[in-house]
């Protein structure tokens, strides 16, 4: 009999899901209201132009780092049976080969999503780094 209680390292991931999806969200309001501060500056020197650059980019990543959480919760948990046996499709061929697709596309699903789940993690630092140098020049109000 299968055991109903979800084990400690799915819990965890779950978790550890949810609070990436909690500081892109917060993150992502953080920008938004340092956007707004920028745009009411009137002054437009080089300082301006590269903290719009750097919170342009950081928008983009959290973005991206948006659908790479995505991803991975939508595959990345999918439990995968099996190969299909060909001696279990002995006068189907083509129900087989249907099969094996089926079960290669799960493969690979399940393959990027790992992947992917391993790269958001760099690109939460890489926004978190970013947001510190927005922080640091970014526009004061007056």
């Amino acid at each position: 009999m299968a055991n109903p209680q979800p084990q400690a390292d799915e819990i965890y991931n779950k978790k550890k899901h949810f609070a990436k999806g909690l500081i892109d969200v917060s993150l992502m309001v953080a920008n938004a209201g340092r956007m707004d501060t920028l745009l009411q500056t009137t002054t437009r020197d080089v300082k301006f132009y590269v903290v719009l650059v750097l919170l342009i980019i950081c928008v983009v990543l959290q973005l991206i780092l948006a659908w790479m959480l995505w991803f991975d919760a939508m595959y990345g948990h999918v439990k995968i049976g099996p190969a299909p046996k060909q001696e279990d499709y002995q006068d189907d061929e083509e129900e087989f080969a249907k099969e094996a697709k089926r079960h290669i596309k799960k493969l690979k699903r399940k393959l990027l999503a790992e992947k992917l789940s391993n790269g958001s993690e760099l690109v939460l630092l890489l926004i978190l780094v970013l947001n510190i140098f927005i922080t640091a020049f970014g526009a004061k109000v007056a």
